[in-house]
């Protein structure tokens, strides 16, 4: 099981019992808390922002890792539990946590000189460094049973080495050397699965930006097909804009064109009316003249 979760704290051994609670809520907090005093928790390895440890839970022991990276808390548990944002074990190792105070468990180193052979005396075995777990290696004290059944075990765990969340079970008539080991197995597991899930959220953020900016890029191609568009559109209304300023130029030309015409007219109308009024007078003054010279012609004898 797998959580993120953003945070505050600088390092692990900042986070209390308090604020473990506050976010896991009373009844993970209170499971934990019993694992923390029942002893279950082991640490493996520890600093400031990184934790490795191992929990005896009820079903079995679970593996924990927990980092505080960049204001960020990732844990990760070997359990099937689906508590959220981390299970009870995960509780119990920050409980431990902070009670050692962040400190780095490094392995013991003896102060004491190594005792200078005597002369003749066959030399000690030397305890060479494990190359995966740093440590020094154990003597070996498996029979042939447990070493078959040992064999076979690592054979299968480096078959799924950054495959699988979790390894096949370890044989219980196992221990020494044997289990050790098996934990060094288990724990270069845990770091192949984190490298690779940092390479897949790198992966993932790398295709969401390429999607973003295709995406962004098919947009930018609508958006200029539209913005064309927009162009010819506006082109077509600006050569409109202008025929019609011509028409109404032409219209003006034409209106004031019918004005003078209409002017005329009114003028040639008044001047008609004139000359009726003339020509009512001439015919009158002509009808008076015809009366006047039919009264001065002799009358007919009758």
């Amino acid at each position: 099981m797998r959580n993120r979760i953003s945070c505050s704290a600088q390092e692990l051994g900042q986070l209390d019992p308090e604020m473990v609670q506050s976010v896991v809520g009373g009844q993970v907090f209170k499971i934990g808390n019993q694992y923390f005093s029942d002893q279950r928790v082991n640490i493996v390895e520890a600093n400031g922002t990184q934790v490795v440890a191992e929990v005896n839970g009820t079903y079995g022991v679970y593996s924990q890792t927990i980092k505080l990276r960049g204001g960020t808390l990732s844990t990760k548990c070997s359990c099937p539990s689906t508590e959220q944002p981390f299970c009870r074990h995960c509780v119990a190792v920050l409980l431990q946590q902070f009670h050692n105070g962040s400190a780095v468990n490094e392995p013991s180193k003896s102060s004491d000189p190594s005792p200078t052979p005597s002369p003749g005396a066959e030399p000690e075995p030397s305890t060479e460094a494990s190359p995966l777990s740093g440590e020094p290696a154990p003597t070996v004290d498996l029979n042939f049973r447990e070493a078959t059944l040992f064999i076979d075990w690592f054979q299968q765990g480096v078959d799924l080495l950054g495959k699988e969340a979790s390894l096949p079970a370890v044989p219980k008539s196992l221990g020494g050397v044997a289990l050790e080991w098996a934990g060094v197995l288990d724990r270069l597991n845990q770091q192949f699965l984190e490298s690779e899930e940092e390479r897949m959220d790198a992966q993932r953020n790398l295709q969401s930006a390429e999607n973003m900016v295709d995406s962004l890029t098919k947009e930018l191609g609508t958006v200029k097909v539209e913005s064309e568009s927009a162009q010819t559109t506006c082109s077509g209304l600006e050569k409109k804009v202008k025929e019609l300023e011509e028409s109404l130029s032409d219209f003006s030309q034409v209106s004031k064109e019918r004005d003078r015409l209409v002017s005329k007219v009114s003028t040639m109308q008044s001047e008609l009316q004139n000359k009726g009024a003339e020509l009512e007078s001439v015919s009158m003054t002509l009808k008076s003249m015809s009366n006047a010279i039919r009264n001065l012609l002799p009358s007919d004898p009758s």
